[in-house]
């Protein structure tokens, strides 16, 4: 498959720059850091929040939700790793998910009812 047949097949999104104030922004939206994970719905987003760490948050997101993207510096770990990270401005009262790791009986005991 030749270079050609490959850039012709992808889709391609102008970048579009925020038009508001960061005020603006601020009012309507909530900042979230972290490094971007493919889901399986082509329509979610994942962030994690500490991709080097073992107990960071992963956040789910519906990519219509997200207003602006902003680039961050990029995590490097001690054997070499480079992580990508984002800053996402989610609006404001939109449903999402948050997901923590844990160990069953030591973080968290059973459901007594359960």
């Amino acid at each position: 498959m030749s270079v050609q047949t490959l850039l012709g097949e992808g889709d391609f999104f102008a970048v579009q720059p925020y038009q508001k104030s960061l005020h603006d922004l601020e009012a309507e939206a909530v900042a979230f850091i972290g490094s971007l994970r493919q889901h399986y719905n082509p329509h979610m987003l994942l962030l994690l929040t500490r991709p080097l760490e073992p107990q960071g948050t992963a956040f789910e997101f519906r990519s219509e939700d997200v207003i602006c993207a902003e680039e961050q510096p990029s995590l490097t770990g001690p054997n070499g790793v480079t992580v990508e990270r984002v800053r996402l401005w989610v609006r404001k009262s939109s449903p999402a998910m948050r997901m923590e790791p844990f160990r069953v009986g030591r973080d968290v005991l059973a459901d007594e009812d359960a």
